[in-house]
């Protein structure tokens, strides 16, 4: 979809008129994205490419519109305005703010915000940590060069007494600051472990693919003690390794499969530290 076929789009359907402008904007790696502005009001068009399979990010534009639906009224995630599916086209409130920056309260706040929320029907992941370190061999099994001799042991914890609904890629997406923070791009949500996204925001990796340092010892219990819940704490230690094992597997894949030079340098960086922490977990 070209910025011209938007515009008659939205046109058509009632959501813009001559005096809009829309601008191209960057950060996604699949999808392509617009800032709206209309008068006051400015809005994210995202037009979605081909769903994609065999990664841990699947591109589901349905899915993302279920969502934030269901996200609303959380102050989790923007507002939903419009979905075309005919089109794969979703329409939400633009976030106002810069991206993330050291709000760690913020963060636990939001999670435990997004716990309000339904999430049944959405595409399952693993929740044992065995299946969750199976992932990652069939990840680093793609890898013609990649060899990892220290694999971690899988661990038995006890079965969930509630899942969740996840966003899975919790580090690289939040925008704003305090109660005004929200989670962005909900295009691979599943129904699991609320782990996984604490694991999605703490890992080193996450944060350096979000072009950040990893967070600092202090930064980290400022977040579990604004948690709050040693529950999850307990059985973020037990499943931390096998959550590394499976996204360094990720990390290595992306560094060999992906054309650019410099993301491929972020991704081999990632690689590198994520080891050290599943290692420093086990």
């Amino acid at each position: 979809m070209t910025e011209a076929d938007l515009n008659i789009f939205l046109t058509g359907v009632g959501l813009v008129d001559e005096q809009a402008s829309f601008s191209k904007l960057t950060g996604g790696f699949h999808n392509a994205v617009w800032l709206v502005e209309i008068g006051d009001q400015r809005l994210v068009a995202k037009y979605f490419s081909e769903t994609m399979t065999g990664t841990l990010f699947p591109n589901l534009p349905v899915d993302e519109a279920e969502a934030l639906r269901r996200l609303e009224g959380l102050d989790v995630a923007p507002r939903l305005v419009g979905f075309w599916p005919e089109v794969s086209l979703l329409v939400y409130e633009y976030v106002e703010g810069n991206m993330w920056n050291s709000d760690m309260v913020g963060v636990a706040e939001l999670l435990l915000r997004k716990e309000a929320a339904d999430p049944n029907g959405f595409r399952t992941v693993p929740l044992t940590s065995e299946n969750i370190l199976i992932e990652g061999d069939l990840l680093f099994a793609r890898c013609a060069s990649e060899a990892v001799k220290f694999r971690p042991k899988p661990v038995v914890i006890p079965k969930l007494g509630k899942l969740s609904l996840i966003h899975t890629d919790v580090g690289v997406n939040l925008v704003g600051a305090g109660t005004g923070l929200r989670l962005i791009d909900w295009q691979c949500p599943a129904i699991g472990d609320i782990c996984e996204d604490i694991y999605s925001f703490l890992s080193p990796a996450f944060q350096i693919l979000g072009g950040r340092p990893p967070l600092t010892y202090e930064q980290i219990s400022i977040f579990w003690n604004a948690l709050d819940r040693p529950d999850l704490a307990h059985r973020y230690d037990q499943l931390r390794a096998s959550f590394a094992w499976r996204f360094s597997g990720y990390c290595a894949w992306q560094a060999q499969v992906l054309e650019d030079p410099n993301i491929c340098s972020k991704y081999r960086r990632a690689l590198t530290v994520e080891l050290a922490y599943m290692k420093d977990a086990s």
